[in-house]
């Protein structure tokens, strides 16, 4: 069954995910920070691949990298809301389709189609 979708409520999905991600954002940086407290850095102990000893190393590593991941996450729903403010915020950046409202559901930052989607995929 096709969702009806409609841009008041495209932007507030939008909007409660920003909240989210930025909510996720702020523990995560509060997480990386007290653990760089309790441990060395990656790089830093005596031998060339850091310190083993220090078992902090890979949850800051994991951190970081969900730090990244939510940041960019942050610019794709900037990017999708800017999207919303225009007619084209259902249209698929590469060939001017309709992206489908189930896909926007689904992926509310896409930008693609899902045909335009699947031919970018490399395996």
């Amino acid at each position: 069954m096709a969702t009806k979708l409609n841009v008041t409520s495209h932007q507030k999905r939008l909007e409660s995910l920003r909240d989210e991600a930025t909510e996720r954002l702020e523990q995560l940086t509060k997480d990386y920070d007290a653990l760089a407290e309790v441990g060395t850095d990656v790089g830093s102990g005596d031998d060339e691949g850091g310190s083993e000893s220090d078992g902090t190393f890979v949850e800051r590593d994991r951190i970081r990298a969900q730090i990244a991941e939510d940041r960019k996450l942050l610019e794709e729903i900037e990017v999708a809301l800017g999207r919303a403010e225009s007619d084209d915020w259902k249209t698929c950046t590469s060939c001017g389709g309709p992206i489908g409202a189930d896909r926007i559901e689904a992926l509310p930052t896409t930008t693609l189609c899902v045909t335009c989607k699947a031919s970018r995929t490399t395996w």
